[in-house]
């Protein structure tokens, strides 16, 4: 009896276990627009690309074309001397020409670090904390997806 529940956990267990590639989103082109000249910038385009995104930066004027994705972040910074870090992100897709409250979420997450201790402006912690966020957003794979017939 004993033998068999645990046979059945096991079972079960092994069912919830994620591929590496079920963890992807599959988009045409892949392409989100990113504004590369905010804090830590170049890390999380660095980063998007480890993903599979391509990043383009927004059209002049930061113009969208309708059904463009696009990447938000924000790094706050809070404490006293040594400064805890929580960066967010959203992936949204523009329903106008310029981004706003209606287009759709896509993606979203936020992560925050308060170790290691190093400096006081906390930078490291920041650091840590993208790479913390780019564990949850799923990689991307451009192309149409394809239909299974059954």
């Amino acid at each position: 009896m004993i033998f068999l529940l645990l046979l059945s956990s096991f079972v079960q267990a092994e069912n919830a276990f994620i591929n590496k590639s079920d963890f992807t989103i599959t988009h045409p082109t892949c392409l989100v627009r990113f504004d590369n000249t905010q804090e830590f910038g170049e890390k999380l385009a660095r980063k998007l690309k480890e993903k599979g995104y391509k990043t383009h930066a927004f059209l002049p004027e930061k113009k969208l074309n309708v059904e463009d994705w696009y990447f938000t972040s924000s790094i706050k910074r809070e404490g006293m001397i040594y400064k805890e870090c929580t960066v967010s992100y959203a992936i949204l897709e523009a329903k106008s020409m310029r981004p706003a409250s209606m287009d759709v979420k896509i993606l979203e997450g936020s992560s925050k670090r308060n170790l290691p201790r190093v400096t006081f402006s906390g930078d490291e912690r920041c650091t840590r904390a993208i790479d913390d966020l780019f564990v949850n957003i799923p990689t991307c794979r451009s192309g149409l997806p394809i239909k299974m017939n059954k």
